[in-house]
């Protein structure tokens, strides 16, 4: 019986503070003018504490804030229609948020991921019609890697590399799809300095072009077979 009243004495002593702990925990609510509910707060300890919720007027969720002691966490943002709009959380001691942007008519516009306050990932923009406009990754707020845009019709445009923010190389493509333009010779400041080639659809080296700082100061025919290698 003895041992009984110790387990029992124990039992309650290890679920006390968790009892105390939500007796602690308190929710508030805000309203429109209209009735309509606003916010919807947990407090603990006098501070916001749990999942705060904000709602459009005629009631779809707008908004979603996490907090602990206080401190905000994560947080959500929506449209009318439920798409997410923006989205940020705390990992690790760093900010980390995802960004999505829409046209005035509902498509799709762009996405894009910041990490504390600097872009860094991938960056993705689309058409009204949907097709995918242009990718560029960044790290740490520098362009960096691999880039692309696309033509409306699907076909790529341009396909670019970056060094620590400036270009190395681009390759530009026809709305048909075949390549172009090839520039290579691109200065420490990413600007064009030096000849880039141009090619007719049928992928024959038809000009070389003549850059000094970004600016074309010539464009020479290649009318024979042996000025394509010199």
């Amino acid at each position: 019986m003895q041992a009984m009243k110790i387990v029992l004495l124990t039992f309650f002593w290890l679920i006390a503070p968790t009892t105390d702990l939500l007796a602690q925990v308190k929710e508030n609510a805000t309203y429109y003018e209209s009735g309509a509910l606003h916010f919807k707060y947990s407090y603990l300890n006098g501070e916001l504490h749990g999942t705060t919720q904000e709602y459009y007027e005629t009631g779809e969720l707008k908004a979603e804030h996490v907090y602990q002691n206080g401190q905000l966490i994560s947080k959500k943002e929506y449209r009318r229609n439920g798409a997410l709009e923006y989205e940020m959380k705390y990992e690790e001691g760093h900010k980390t948020e995802t960004q999505i942007e829409y046209y005035q008519t509902g498509q799709l516009f762009r996405q894009r991921s910041f990490l504390d306050g600097n872009r860094h990932g991938l960056e993705i923009e689309f058409y009204r019609n949907g097709q995918k406009k242009a990718e560029r990754n960044y790290k740490y707020g520098k362009k960096e890697g691999n880039a692309k845009g696309y033509h409306s019709n699907g076909k790529l445009q341009g396909d670019w590399i970056f060094r620590n923010d400036e270009p190395i190389s681009a390759t530009i493509y026809y709305s048909t799809g075949e390549k172009w333009l090839v520039h290579t010779q691109f200065d420490k400041d990413g600007r064009l300095n030096g000849v880039s080639k141009e090619y007719d659809k049928a992928g024959n080296l038809i000009a070389k072009r003549y850059y000094k700082d970004d600016q074309l100061i010539q464009r020479k025919r290649v009318d024979s077979w042996w000025e394509q290698w010199w």
